[in-house]
């Protein structure tokens, strides 16, 4: 669903196709166990801790996304 990640009514997480193709679910499994510092610093300004991870993934994919852009006009 286009550029934005969020859970599913059972809980299955969905964003940005070629984020996951290349980062795969490593940020998540950080997350998960506690291992991501920019999510153990922030997560409480969320309201709960589905939020905190849409908005920690969606932070990342933002950088990600502008890394690409970064490459893409070095190579033009």
């Amino acid at each position: 669903m286009g550029m934005r990640f969020y859970f599913d009514e059972t809980g299955n997480l969905f964003g940005p196709g070629q984020y996951f193709d290349e980062q795969g679910d490593a940020l998540l499994k950080k997350i998960m166990a506690g291992e991501d510092a920019v999510f153990n610093t922030c997560a409480h300004l969320s309201p709960d801790v589905q939020t905190a991870i849409l908005v920690r993934l969606q932070t990342d994919f933002a950088g990600w996304l502008g890394q690409k852009e970064m490459e893409g006009w070095l190579k033009a």
